[in-house]
């Protein structure tokens, strides 16, 4: 479902236009993906167009870890480590699609993203100088979301995953996108020192 595509392509990619209206107040005034949402089974359902992200692939045991280095690859590259030695803005939020393990000791993939910009989303962003980063088409993506607060410690992130995972299983006009292979995403929106008002999600692809 995730691809790397090259600048010449680009033009040939569905577009991510800004929201028209006022973003979510958890985006804080910086560009992040726009989606409609509706309710089923008391569930928040979103679905997003598609996307070009900046990605990063960490191999580990520990989401956290995982998301500090891809966000240092990935913050190097909109610092100007790019074809163009230029300044990217900074965008909300950061993505980590967790690819699970073979077994409970083995390290997992986490795929960590940035936002492209609006600006960039028609004819694709300068392309990463490192070979760890790359531009990825992510196609429109369907999910269940599951919303809270505070600094999100990994064993909150899996329980709140897996609770979520339990009621889309429980529903009854729900069930779990068995192309993300097991996959699911983790979402955060803040700096580390933002004391307050601090909003993170977890994402389950479903078809509904």
């Amino acid at each position: 479902m995730l691809k790397t595509i090259s600048a010449s392509l680009l033009l040939f990619s569905p577009s991510c236009i800004a929201w028209e209206n006022d973003e979510p107040w958890f985006c804080h005034d910086i560009d992040c993906p726009n989606f409609t949402n509706s309710t089923i089974d008391n569930i928040e359902i979103r679905e997003y167009p598609p996307a070009l992200w900046a990605s990063t692939n960490v191999s580990s045991t520990n989401i956290i870890e995982a998301d500090n280095i891809g966000f240092d690859r990935l913050f190097d590259y909109i610092s100007g480590a790019n074809d163009e030695s230029i300044a990217i803005d900074m965008t909300s939020p950061v993505t980590s699609r967790v690819i699970p393990g073979a077994g409970p000791n083995c390290n997992s993939t986490f795929i960590v993203s940035f936002f492209v910009p609006f600006e960039y989303q028609d004819n694709g962003p300068p392309e990463p100088t490192s070979s760890l980063v790359y531009i990825e088409s992510r196609e429109a993506l369907n999910v269940a979301v599951s919303e809270f607060s505070g600094y999100a410690p990994q064993a909150e992130i899996i329980a709140k995953a897996a609770q979520m995972e339990v009621e889309v299983e429980d529903s009854q006009d729900l069930q779990i996108d068995n192309s993300y292979d097991d996959s699911w995403f983790f979402a955060g929106y803040d700096p580390p020192f933002r004391l307050t008002d601090r909003h993170n999600e977890v994402w389950v692809p479903v078809i509904n």
